[in-house]
């Protein structure tokens, strides 16, 4: 009957309080699955109902209830939550002579690592500005990055993503532009990770060497590792089964389409590949260096290029595993990291429960806060 005719029915039999009730609720997740299939192409057929309508009996638009509901995403992350939370236990469980190693550290390197910790919040800044054509304030990405240190807390990479495209529309940036400045951002990343990983690693494979027994950590990390693995199958399948593939390739084809334009476009600005690729590679030495410092904190150390290849590599799990933050996974496995390149057990364990503690769980404080000045700014 279209929008219209159904709001103007719906107001002759409807009170405001009933319409409104009925409005809070009209969204595609509280839909049957049938509902939802003639919805396929018509996104803005709901919108226009819920204004008519409210149009209709003289209220104002509502705001639409959040909905909670059991998703294959959300089960995953819940299963992946317990290997962090899993992880987390077995590392604290004999983490009691680590303790007394951290109650004797350093305190000059145990500042060092606060700052240096702190440091990759202002590259990341400078990594926003390159991503997206034109320009944004260096002071407001700083913001955004200093409050993803609590929103890859709480949700992940996923999360962190979700917000960057967010903040790049508040910006006045169209969705597709939006979508693929956040992916630049991210892919960022992720890329000069690996790439740090695969030149460090020749230099230090020589500290390697092989544990005498298996320990708790070392489990875990192969636990990821072969998580890890079935995660690279189902890709494989995807990309050979055509089926899948049209499938995979009709959803993501137009995302890649526009990451490739604007990644042309910031290409030609030498300033801005510069600040996407010097920002990501001098945030990932950072980070390594406070691992470093922490080491220095404890009475130990380790080689540049062994540091590199530990933290890119754990980090690179981490991320590759739906838990908030990799919690637990990520200390696993630089804990098994510095074991294997010679670092003993407990100021491996000290080492990188300072290093973490100052990257990634007293952060989100600060990084709190700065989101919820974020949305009063109406910035995300």
């Amino acid at each position: 009957a279209g929008p219209e005719r159904t709001a103007a029915a719906a107001a002759r039999v409807l009170d405001a309080a009933t319409a409104r009730g009925a409005l809070v609720h009209l969204q595609r997740s509280a839909l049957d699955p049938d509902t939802v299939g003639v919805l396929q192409g018509r996104k803005e057929l709901l919108p226009r109902l819920r204004e008519e309508v409210a149009s209709g009996v003289g209220i104002e638009v509502p705001r639409l209830a959040e909905e909670k509901r059991i998703s294959w995403t959300n089960l995953v992350f819940g299963i992946g939550s317990l290997i962090g939370l899993w992880a987390i236990i077995g590392i604290l469980s004999g983490a009691g002579s680590s303790l007394e190693a951290i109650k004797g550290a350093s305190w000059g390197w145990v500042a060092v690592t606060f700052v240096l910790a702190q440091l990759p919040m202002l590259l990341g800044g400078l990594v926003l500005m390159g991503s997206a054509t034109g320009d944004l304030p260096f002071g407001r990405c700083v913001a955004l990055e200093t409050s993803n240190a609590f929103t890859a807390l709480v949700g992940g990479d996923v999360a962190v993503f979700a917000i960057r495209v967010r903040f790049f529309q508040r910006q006045g940036y169209e969705p597709a532009e939006a979508v693929s400045a956040g992916a630049i951002a991210t892919t960022a990343w992720w890329v000069v990770k690996a790439l740090l990983f695969i030149v460090a690693l020749p230099f230090a494979a020589g500290d390697f060497k092989a544990a005498s027994g298996e320990s708790g950590d070392q489990k875990i990390v192969w636990i990821v590792l072969l998580i890890v693995l079935a995660a690279g199958v189902i890709a494989a399948v995807i990309t050979l089964v055509p089926r899948l593939r049209r499938l995979a390739s009709s959803r993501v084809r137009p995302y890649l389409v526009s990451i490739w334009a604007n990644l042309k476009t910031i290409a030609v600005e030498p300033r801005k590949m510069t600040y996407v690729l010097v920002g990501t590679t001098v945030a990932q030495l950072l980070s390594t260096l406070a691992l470093g410092a922490a080491l220095h904190a404890v009475g130990e150390q380790a080689s540049i290029a062994t540091l590199l290849t530990v933290n890119t590599l754990a980090g690179l799990i981490g991320g590759a595993i739906p838990v908030p933050g990799g919690a637990g996974v990520v200390e696993a496995g630089l804990i098994a990291g510095l074991v294997s390149a010679g670092i003993p057990q407990d100021q491996a364990v000290a080492a990188v429960l300072i290093q973490r503690f100052f990257t990634t769980y007293l952060p989100p404080v600060w990084g709190w806060l700065t989101l919820a000045w974020m949305r009063r700014r109406e910035y995300v």
